[in-house]
C-alpha cells in the first residue's frame, strides 16, 4: 500500500503547527510493502485561519492544496478543519512528533489509516506525462538538470511581438536567450543532432527556443516533424510567446511534441503593456499598448488550456521585472495552473533594451516571488539563461555550442525579430 501524507511543519523536521496555522506542508509517499519513502513535494500556503478564526475561503484553498493526500498530520485540527478535510477524503491525525518518527510508524504499521476509503492512492496533482518528463528533461526538475542533456536548434529567425527587455543578436559567446551564432534551416537539423549526440551522449531533449518565436514561422514545426521521424526517443520541447498558439496547438499535438514552454509575464493587460510594446497579427497588423497586450494574453491563455487538454505538458516562463510584475507573478501562477500548466520558471530580468534602467531582481526578491507562486504551481529553480543554440547538460555549467558549430561560417538571417 502506498500512503501519501501531508505534514504541517515549520522546518521540514517536526509536526509543529496546528492545521489552521500551518504555512507549509511537506508531502511524503510511503510504501508499506517495500518499506521505503520519499518526500515528493513542499507546498506553501496562506494560513487557513484568519485572526484565530475559521476562514471558509482560506480553508478550502489549503485543503485543496493537499487534496491528493490520504492523511494530514498536524499538532491539532479543529472541528471545522476536520469537517472540510473529511469531505475531501483526507484523514486528519493530531500528533506532535518528528516527521521521520511518524513516517517510520506508518511504514511498520504503528499508525493506521482507519477508513477503507484511504486504501487506494488518490488522483495525483501532477499529470503522468509531466512526471515522466521530469526524469529526463533538465528544465523540469533539479535532478535531471545535472544528468540530462538538451540541444536548442536555432531555426526560428523572426518574432511577432516586441518585449521591451528583448535584444536579439548574433554572438558566439554571450550566454542568454535570444542569442545565437547562426540560424539553421529545418533540413540541417538532423545532421546537427547527430553531431550533438556525439558531443553530449546524455542528450535527451531537442528544444527550439528561437532566436525568434517558434510559431511566428513554420520553421520550428517543420524541424520537429523531421526530428520525430528520425529520433522518436528524443523529447521535443517548444518555447513560444504563445501569440500563435491557439491556431497551431493542434498541429503541435499531431507532430507529437511532448512539451511547450509559454512565456507569460502578466495576465493583466495594463501590466503586460509595460513589458511588451506590440504584437503583429497574422495579417501583419501591429497592435500596440494595452490593446496588443490584451490580444497576447487572450491567445496565451486559450493556447495553454487547449495544449493541456491535448496532453501536452505546459511549462510557464515569467520574466521577473522589479516594480512592474513582481507583485503579479503569483496571479500568473494561479491562472495558468488552473488552465493545466504543470510548472513555472521565474527568470530574473536582464536589464537591456527598453528596460535597461530597470534593476535586475536580487536573490531576496526572486525567492519571495518564487514562494508566493509556489502556493499554486511547482516552481523550477535551476534556469541557466540558455542561448538559442545551446548544447549540453545545463546544470554542469558548460555549453558546447561553440564546439557544435565550430566548422560552420556565421549565417545571418534575413530577419531576426520585429524589434
Amino acid at each position: 500500500m502506498i500512503v501519501r501524507a501531508a505534514f504541517a511543519t515549520s522546518d521540514g523536521k517536526y509536526v509543529d503547527r496546528h492545521f489552521g496555522a500551518a504555512e507549509r506542508f511537506d508531502i511524503y509517499e510511503i510504501n508499506t510493502e517495500t518499506q521505503d519513502y520519499e518526500r515528493v513535494d513542499v507546498r506553501l500556503v496562506e494560513k487557513a485561519c484568519l485572526d484565530h478564526k475559521h476562514h471558509d475561503e482560506r480553508m478550502d484553498a489549503v485543503t485543496g492544496t493537499i487534496e491528493d493526500c490520504h492523511a494530514v498530520f498536524a499538532e491539532l485540527s479543529g472541528n471545522g478543519a476536520r469537517a472540510v478535510l473529511e469531505s475531501k477524503n483526507i484523514q486528519p491525525i493530531d500528533i506532535d512528533r518528528p516527521i521521520m518518527a511518524v513516517v517510520e510508524n506508518i511504514l511498520y504499521g504503528k499508525v493506521k489509516l482507519i477508513d477503507k476509503r484511504y486504501t487506494e492512492l488518490p488522483k495525483k496533482r501532477k499529470n503522468t506525462n509531466f512526471e515522466k518528463l521530469q526524469k529526463r528533461h533538465p528544465c523540469m526538475s533539479g535532478g535531471a538538470n545535472v544528468t540530462a542533456g538538451r540541444i536548442h536548434l536555432p531555426v526560428s529567425p523572426s518574432c511577432n511581438i516586441q518585449c521591451k527587455f528583448c535584444t536579439r543578436r548574433f554572438d558566439k559567446s554571450l550566454i542568454r536567450p535570444g542569442v545565437s551564432s547562426l540560424v539553421l534551416k529545418p533540413n540541417e537539423a538532423l545532421e546537427t543532432i547527430e553531431k550533438a549526440r556525439e558531443l553530449c551522449p546524455e542528450l535527451s531533449v531537442v528544444g527550439i527556443a528561437g532566436p525568434g518565436d517558434t510559431l511566428a514561422t513554420d520553421a520550428a514545426l517543420k524541424t520537429f516533424s523531421l526530428v520525430k521521424k528520425k529520433y522518436p526517443d528524443l523529447i521535443c520541447c517548444l518555447s513560444t510567446n504563445g501569440f500563435c498558439l491557439p491556431s497551431k496547438v493542434g498541429r503541435i499535438a499531431q507532430i507529437g511534441i511532448e512539451t511547450i514552454t509559454v512565456t507569460v509575464n502578466a495576465v493583466d493587460p495594463e501590466i503586460e503593456a509595460k513589458i511588451n510594446e506590440f504584437v503583429i497579427d497574422e495579417y501583419g497588423v501591429k497592435h500596440e499598448g494595452v490593446e496588443g497586450a490584451r490580444l497576447l494574453i487572450r491567445n496565451q491563455l486559450i493556447g495553454i488550456k487547449r495544449a493541456a487538454e491535448l496532453g501536452i505538458v505546459v511549462k510557464i516562463n515569467s520574466v521577473l521585472c522589479p516594480g512592474i510584475n513582481d507583485e503579479h507573478i503569483e496571479e500568473v501562477a494561479k491562472v495558468t495552473s488552473k488552465l493545466g500548466a504543470s510548472i513555472l520558471n521565474i527568470i530574473p530580468l536582464i536589464p537591456q533594451n527598453g528596460m535597461a534602467d530597470v534593476p535586475a531582481p536580487d536573490c531576496k526578491l526572486l525567492e519571495e516571488v518564487r514562494l508566493k507562486a509556489g502556493k499554486h504551481i511547482e516552481v523550477f529553480r535551476h534556469c541557466q539563461h540558455c542561448r538559442a543554440d545551446a548544447l549540453g547538460i545545463p546544470g554542469k555549467g558548460k555549453d558546447l555550442h561553440s564546439e557544435l558549430y565550430k566548422d560552420r561560417k556565421e549565417e545571418v538571417a534575413e530577419t531576426f525579430s520585429h524589434g
